[in-house]
């Protein structure tokens, strides 16, 4: 039976019920997160004894995971088993438990990606007594979803520019950003201070920001080589696709605001006040270089690539590294040509 994330809470209710969950996907914080939620479900019923299991176990032992799952504790009187690994090749081991229904029990199998022919999903999917649920990699509304879920247990209150921040910030990995959203809170806890970006931004160990920052600046002084090495740091510190993306989008809109405004017959120093957030003077050097290089139809060109890179991550999960580093990339080979000297 396939069900949602809003579901599980509600699923588990009788103590003598046996219970299969079938939870997997890419977004490995969001099925830590999940498995979580339901061992705390089932914690509220009472103590219980929790057991991890490898399915090369049952490559040695066919009967090992039955006689753990049926086995009694002298200490608890419940058990999640949580099993990993678990192939194709183990479903007759576990159609066997499933038909046999023990007691007071819960399977769960966590798996990362599988697919529409894998016959473990596709009996999970399709048994009654089953659960089976999908954990994708947080987008945009999810991470909003998110966001404003914690505001109202919290009890906090976020601008637009906190939310808006945030929404470009977080991970698409739920329990990475789950312990950033948990700064926030354990700082303003018992306090009457209203919250501010830049607080924000601090709590945030604006590490990933000031990243972002480095990464905008090599990409538009044409410096491939740095942009791939900050591109993959950012990455691989949980930083989402779509946030390199949109973070040097907004960059390249404040050049064609500037640019836009010194067409007018501004200078520098003039056009740059329209800015909100103003420009930070330790950045005002290199953003000046940047308006007075690029050309504004290169700018803008730059900017249309980058919207349907996207585009192209939020449709393909999978390939939202590969696409993101590649467009991003591209543009830093551009700047290449205004940064020759």
């Amino acid at each position: 039976m396939i069900i949602k994330e809003h579901q599980l809470q509600n699923i588990v209710r009788d103590d003598t019920q046996f219970l299969n969950f079938l939870i997997y996907g890419p977004n490995e914080g969001l099925v830590r997160d999940q498995i979580e939620k339901l061992a705390k479900n089932y914690l509220s019923k009472g103590d219980f004894e929790e057991i991890r299991f490898n399915g090369k176990n049952l490559d040695d032992d066919p009967g090992s995971l039955e006689t753990i799952i049926r086995s009694v504790s002298m200490f608890f009187k419940k058990k999640i088993v949580i099993a990993d690994a678990i192939k194709d090749k183990h479903l007759s081991i576990i159609e066997e438990i499933v038909l046999k229904t023990p007691q007071q029990a819960v399977l769960i199998i966590r798996e990362g990606s599988l697919g529409k022919s894998s016959k473990i999903r596709k009996f999970f999917e399709e048994h009654k007594n089953c659960f089976s649920l999908a954990c994708y990699e947080d987008d945009g509304r999810s991470i909003m979803k998110n966001i404003d879920e914690f505001t109202r247990m919290n009890g906090l209150e976020l601008n637009r520019d906190i939310k808006n921040y945030l929404l470009q910030s977080l991970s698409n990995d739920r329990m990475i950003s789950k312990r950033e959203l948990e700064k926030i809170e354990l700082f303003y806890k018992n306090s009457d201070s209203n919250i501010e970006l830049e607080e924000v931004k601090i709590l945030l160990n604006d590490s990933s920001s000031q990243n972002l920052n480095k990464m905008n600046e090599y990409v538009m002084f044409g410096n491939p080589s740095m942009s791939s090495k900050i591109i993959n740091k950012l990455l691989s510190e949980g930083t989402s696709p779509i946030s390199l993306v949109r973070s040097l989008i907004n960059y390249l809109l404040r050049i064609q605001q500037t640019k836009i405004e010194m067409k007018k017959g501004n200078n520098f120093d003039s056009s740059i006040k329209t800015l909100k957030p103003p420009v930070f003077w330790k950045d005002k050097d290199s953003f000046q270089k940047h308006c007075l290089k690029w050309p504004l139809l290169s700018v803008e060109s730059s900017l249309n690539k980058l919207l349907e890179t996207e585009v192209a991550c939020k449709l393909n999960s999978k390939l939202a590294n590969v696409n993101c580093e590649k467009s991003i990339l591209l543009i830093a080979n551009d700047g290449r040509q205004y940064f020759k000297n």
